[in-house]
């Protein structure tokens, strides 16, 4: 277990032997150690342990991106043996914008289990099969040592909701990597998601939008990654949200 604020090399080291011993991959096994670790006391003392340590700031701004899904993706922390990651998602408030922000319906490469740790969102699953269309692209992830991702046409899809709900700060969830979601928030009020990222079991992701991208079979997206000095601006601006 993972004691009372903890350093980043305890925590580091317990993600290391949940993931390593396969419990990471099952709700039961990683929902409590996020939960854990999605606490108030617990968060600030992370965040602020990644904010003094300049070093670290500048290797986690590497790894960072303003997400095209609206959200800033940090990695805090990622394994040493096994390719885990432990990410902070930060959806920022959009004054010049109402109603709500919904982002493009997705699968991923690898399980997680997520803690929302600031604000709500309304979350949505869905499953092929007759409904609304959507064009379907695959995604191929950032490579090592690039900024950009792509995105390869797949024609055109139905899908259909099987599943949503309204989840306030507090929830802890775990998708398999297979699920198709999204989420949906308010343009006007923060959110914030602490996520434990399992290793990846797909080389690829499945991406439904109600919009082509470009004319091309295959589209090359370049991500913003932020400075070290904007990083740690983000991480500041984050512990705001916790008061």
């Amino acid at each position: 277990m993972i004691g009372t604020v903890a350093t980043l090399q305890e925590i580091r080291h317990h993600l290391e032997s949940v993931v390593g011993s396969g419990k990471g991959s099952t709700f039961q096994g990683s929902e409590s150690v996020v939960r854990h670790l999605a606490e108030p006391g617990e968060l600030r003392s992370l965040i602020g342990q990644v904010i003094s340590d300049d070093d670290l700031l500048a290797k986690i701004a590497k790894s960072s991106y303003y997400h095209a899904n609206n959200f800033l993706k940090i990695v805090l922390l990622a394994g040493e043996k096994n390719p885990w990651k432990l990410r902070l998602h930060m959806w920022h408030p959009q004054p010049n914008d109402s109603g709500l922000i919904t982002e493009d319906i997705h699968s991923h490469r690898w399980d997680f289990t997520t803690a929302l740790v600031v604000g709500e969102y309304f979350a949505q699953e869905f499953r092929i099969g007759p409904g609304t269309e959507y064009y379907h692209f695959k995604y191929l992830p950032i490579g090592k040592g690039t900024s950009t991702f792509s995105l390869e046409a797949q024609g055109k899809e139905q899908l259909s909701a099987v599943f949503e709900a309204l989840l306030p700060a507090g929830t802890v969830y775990h998708i398999d990597h297979r699920v198709l979601h999204c989420i949906s928030r308010s343009a006007g009020r923060a959110a914030a998601s602490l996520v434990l990222q399992q290793p990846a079991a797909e080389d690829f992701t499945n991406v439904y939008r109600t919009s082509p991208v470009g004319e091309q079979a295959r589209t090359e997206i370049e991500v913003q990654r932020p400075s070290v000095a904007q990083l740690r601006e983000e991480l500041t601006r984050f512990l705001t949200w916790l008061d």
